[in-house]
């Protein structure tokens, strides 16, 4: 008997695999390589060639720095300003000087002489030498310093409060050899100034400790007026420092011209970078006077006076609302023209008068020895003068 095997329909199945930890192996192994692929052939094969380099990218493979590009406009001029510094400072120093002035003191506690010290320009090689006229103001003895051990006394020649300008003389044969040829610091002319160029200050600030020291900065500004006591000063203003010492020292130019006799320095808080200097072109004519004559020649009209407002003209009932209300000096230009006391000034030349100093201006334009033609009320009259001026007392 044959044995019969029915074929069961039951199946046995098969196992089934877990390939997690086979994928994240993968993956690791792929970003390992992906990751070093990107460090390595990215920047080195298609940055900067078939891709741009991405924000931020720090690494650029094979970098230069660029080539220097020439300097243009501004940045060459800067370059060339600091060296016009020094050239300037080369040229123009030597003639820069120190001035002490010794003065007595009395006090309560007995006379005693007191010493300051400022700068000054020596500008002609016989010896005469421009400053302050706050500088040299009350001296009993003047000494001219080269350098701590070259000084020499000096001699006024003339001063003008007026302008703040004196001139002081020395000998060059009272100096040792080697300091007999003077050096002489050229003038500019300071109506050519721009707002904004080169402004260098040479002075001695603090005496002698700090001889011949040099600032620099700009020209901030040409037509300034600057009041000091009782006087007005036209001046130039500079943000090129100028200390205690300066006064009587050079403002020059690039081109190694005096353009200015520094002044003054605004000494306020808060405030930095104001220093003043007279204009070359107004000291030219004050220094000439001086050493001709020793004083300023200035035209005179010979008169006192107040410059009328419509509150003193509605006061003393005057005739006028504005002009000059004068007071004669006897013997003086105006009273020889037949001008009187209680007069009023209302033209100068055909022109109405502003003001007193509006007056005096035009009284220095005219000049000693010409005619000035004067309007003038008095009363319910109007009157014309040719007023010949001469020269002042």
């Amino acid at each position: 008997m044959s044995e019969y095997y029915e074929q069961s329909s039951y199946v046995r199945p098969r196992r089934r695999r877990n390939y997690t930890w086979a994928v994240v192996a993968l993956v690791l192994v792929a970003a390992i390589i992906g990751s070093v692929a990107g460090a390595y052939l990215a920047p080195t094969y298609l940055y900067g060639k078939l891709l741009p380099y991405p924000p931020g990218y720090g690494y650029i493979p094979n970098y230069q720095l660029p080539m220097l590009e020439p300097l243009v406009g501004d940045q060459y001029a800067s370059i060339i300003a600091a060296g016009a510094v020094a050239q300037v400072a080369e040229r123009v120093g030597p003639a820069v000087v120190g001035i002490i002035n010794r003065s007595q003191v009395t006090s309560i506690f007995g006379s005693f002489q007191q010493e300051s010290s400022g700068s000054g320009i020596v500008f002609d090689k016989a010896g005469l030498i421009v400053t302050n006229y706050h500088v040299i103001d009350g001296a009993r003895e003047l000494v001219v310093t080269f350098s701590e051990t070259v000084q020499v006394k000096a001699e006024l020649v003339g001063g003008d409060p007026s302008t703040d300008l004196a001139v002081v003389r020395i000998n060059p044969a009272d100096l040792p050899l080697e300091y007999r040829d003077l050096p002489v610091a050229a003038f500019g002319d300071s109506s050519k100034l721009v707002v904004g160029e080169l402004a260098v200050a040479i002075g001695n600030p603090l005496g002698m400790q700090f001889q011949r020291t040099v600032t620099s900065g700009i020209i901030s500004a040409v037509e300034r007026t600057l009041t000091m006591d009782e006087y007005q000063y036209k001046v130039i203003q500079t943000d090129a420092a100028i200390n205690s010492g300066n006064s009587g020292g050079a403002l020059v130019n690039s081109a190694g011209q005096v353009i200015g006799i520094n002044q003054a320095k605004i000494n306020m808080t808060g405030v930095e970078g104001m220093g003043f200097a007279i204009p070359i072109n107004v000291a030219r004519p004050i220094i000439e006077d001086i050493v001709r004559h020793g004083r300023v020649i200035r035209p005179w009209l010979g008169i006192k006076g107040v410059a009328l407002t419509p509150q003193l003209a509605q006061q003393y009932s005057l005739p006028v609302s504005y002009g000059i209300y004068i007071e004669i000096v006897p013997g003086g230009p105006a009273a020889k023209a037949g001008l009187r006391d209680r007069d009023i000034i209302i033209k100068y030349d055909g022109t109405e008068v502003a003001d007193f100093e509006d007056l005096r201006k035009r009284i220095a334009d005219t000049g000693v020895g010409f005619t000035a033609e004067l309007t003038v009320r008095r009363g319910s009259d109007t009157l014309t003068f040719n007023v010949r001026l001469e020269a002042a007392p």
